[in-house]
């Protein structure tokens, strides 16, 4: 139950960051979903992490911000789900997470919110549990068409 709390506040957050006293930018509205565990299937996930200091890594692997947007294009350019997992350090900035998450959503169809708890029990090939990006059901039918 905390975590479904944390993570709609977490959400809320996202959706009100641009409403911050002395915020003097325009309102952006960061849509996220919530991740959490399921049953192995395509183990291609693409997981993005905020790092303090503002560094990123892709799937591990350090990830120049200004070069984000290219990148996450060239991975998806043949994928026909387009989503991606987002994690931030406990130190990273609110800010840093935020923009991260804006670049994304500009060249994915979804970004879902990976809270530590969930990455730490997402094994993969230990026990056959994985990240699940919480979908729409619309979303994933559409294939079946």
């Amino acid at each position: 139950m905390r975590a479904v709390l944390a993570a709609s506040s977490f959400t809320a957050l996202l959706c009100l960051a641009g409403c911050a006293p002395g915020y003097s930018g325009a309102t952006t509205w960061l849509f996220v979903r919530i991740a959490g565990l399921g049953h192995c299937g395509d183990v291609r996930d693409i997981v993005l992490e905020v790092l303090p200091g503002g560094l990123l890594k892709l799937n591990r692997r350090d990830q120049k911000r200004e070069e984000l947007g290219r990148r996450l294009d060239d991975i998806f350019r043949t994928r026909f789900y387009k989503y991606v997992f987002v994690t931030a350090d406990p130190d990273a900035r609110f800010r840093d997470v935020a923009d991260v998450i804006a670049i994304a959503a500009e060249k994915v169809d979804y970004v879902a919110i990976v809270t530590p708890s969930v990455m730490t029990k997402a094994t993969y090939r230990e026990d056959g549990t994985c990240l699940d990006p919480n979908l729409p059901p619309d979303y994933i039918r559409r294939s079946f068409r």
